[in-house]
């Protein structure tokens, strides 16, 4: 009891003394004044991530071997742009490459309250560092042809002895306009080639018939990544089951074959490379060959295993060609151009199978025909069994694919689908039956202001005609509105409507 009454004691002195203490110590403010704190907006800066180079890449135009003809890239700034040419044929890594390159210092705005960010401005891009070319004459594409002509005449004309000495002698003949040639690609003042982007990737235009030799600049540097390219398209084909390798028309044995061969090519062609110098002169047509010289041995073109495109196996053919003419002896420069012709058909079956879409032109200089059925595609004395391939080709001035099912054929045009049996291409012309079709399905669609649902092809009366069948809304009875499927016969040359056909019961509606 006495030591609570003491410590509430010392409470009652202690407690007091430190609240005076504290008041002592406290800035009162003067009366009659307000106190305001200062009032503090918080202000949040967001700026978004800023992004530099490709935002979006797409290739385009397969032209085999897994390599492209074009790109399509656009920068993280808005801008876009396409890549390619008609002659490229590029992997998608290449493509790539090109597209980092021209959208290497181009970027998103990062935006804030008050500030924003501009792209900077695009690099000129440098040229793709290469040796200087080196230049190869070219006999003409119509000498080729004529040579080619004469071979398959040759070929057919086994057993008639008589017309083997006519066409023989022809192609003896053919020697004068060769060395003709050959005077004319010498005094022919040599290309200089100027290695740089391309900047945009149009259609392939129609292969063009030179009547004149050529003298073209090549680069074997250039060639070792088609050669890598090949073998990795390839390699990812070993891998498909045997279904699917039908598809394209291979066989397992032939993939094996190619994956050996290719190796060794791709040697050759980087030793041409190393040898590569610019300083090396283009060597006369027809020139005997010296295995000890780099001269001879950059300029000799490699035998390709397999093709990226027509142009590549044009070139081989003109080459092999010049060999074999220039060899002595008719008996066995006749033998060697008939070997040379079933080689040039290996390299086209190949090429054929290789590539998901052909434009026909490629072929232009190397086949006179190519006809496309149910399930084969066949170019002149080349079949190639494939549902899994299509044919490019222009009717009118509508691009079409014409791509074998293994029932029958089916050219996509313009969102259309016509079904047909069999056509043939040549001279980069549609046709069926042997009659021109002068104007596409979608085409004669629009001018006669129907959407079919669906078209067929075909050849009757001498006349290639579009069978197109639509919905027509019509009465039965004249009261009970219901569609009727009827059919507009039209006219491929002119788009005129032939005929129409009606069900049976027609009669029994009005419009």
């Amino acid at each position: 009891m006495k030591i609570t009454t003491i410590l509430f004691l010392i409470g009652l002195i202690v407690f007091p003394v430190i609240g005076l203490a504290q008041t002592l110590n406290t800035q009162v403010p003067p009366p009659f004044i307000n106190v305001i704190s200062p009032q503090t907006t918080a202000v949040s800066l967001t700026l978004l991530p800023i992004k530099c180079g490709v935002n979006t890449f797409v290739v385009n135009n397969d032209c085999g071997i897994g390599a492209f003809k074009g790109a399509y890239v656009q920068c993280y700034d808005g801008y876009e742009t396409t890549l390619g040419d008609a002659i490229s044929c590029k992997s998608s890594e290449v493509w790539q490459q090109y597209a980092k390159e021209v959208c290497v210092n181009r970027c998103s705005t990062g935006k804030g309250p008050s500030v924003t960010l501009e792209p900077l401005p695009p690099l000129p891009l440098p040229p793709t560092p290469m040796l200087k070319p080196i230049s190869v004459c070219y006999i003409s594409d119509n000498l080729m042809q004529e040579y080619d002509r004469l071979i398959l005449e040759l070929q057919e004309a086994e057993s008639d002895k008589i017309r083997v000495e006519e066409i023989t002698k022809k192609i003896i003949a053919l020697k004068q306009e060769f060395k003709k040639q050959q005077e004319e690609c010498l005094s022919v003042p040599q290309p200089i080639t100027t290695t740089v982007l391309p900047q945009s990737a149009p259609l392939a235009p129609p292969i063009v018939i030179e009547k004149k030799p050529v003298a073209v600049s090549v680069n074997r540097c250039s060639e070792v990544a088609q050669w890598e390219n090949k073998i990795s398209h390839y390699k990812k084909l070993s891998g498909l089951s045997e279904a699917d390798l039908k598809k394209d028309g291979f066989l397992r044995e032939e993939i094996e074959k190619i994956l050996q061969d290719l190796p060794s090519g791709l040697e050759k062609v980087k030793a041409q490379c190393r040898n590569q110098s610019g300083t090396i002169a283009a060597p006369s047509i027809g020139a005997p060959s010296i295995a000890t010289t780099d001269i001879v041995f950059i300029t000799e073109i490699v035998k390709p295993v397999v093709v990226e495109s027509g142009q590549e196996i044009g070139a081989y053919y003109k080459a092999k060609l010049e060999k074999a003419i220039s060899t002595t002896g008719e008996e066995k420069q006749i033998e060697e151009l008939k070997a040379l012709r079933d080689e040039i058909d290996g390299l086209i079956g190949r090429l054929i199978k290789s590539r998901k879409e052909l434009e026909v032109s490629e072929l232009n200089t190397l086949v006179k025909e190519v006809k496309v059925s149910a399930g084969e595609i066949k170019a002149d004395n080349v079949t190639v069994k494939t549902t899994e391939k299509k044919m490019l080709v222009n009717v009118g001035d509508r691009p079409v694919s014409i791509e074998p099912t293994a029932s029958q054929v089916l050219i996509r045009d313009k969102g259309l689908e016509v079904k047909t049996y069999e056509v043939t291409i040549k001279e980069n012309v549609l046709s069926v039956g042997g009659i021109e079709v002068k104007m596409s399905a979608s085409e004669v669609a629009e001018k006669l202001n129907l959407a079919p649902k669906s078209v067929e092809l075909k050849e009757e009366n001498a006349k290639a005609l579009y069978d197109m069948k639509i919905d027509e809304r019509r009465n039965l009875l004249g009261f009970i509105p219901f569609n009727i499927s009827k059919t507009v016969v039209a006219d491929a040359e002119n788009g005129n409507v032939i005929e129409e056909r009606l069900p049976w019961y027609n009669f029994l509606t009005t419009k």
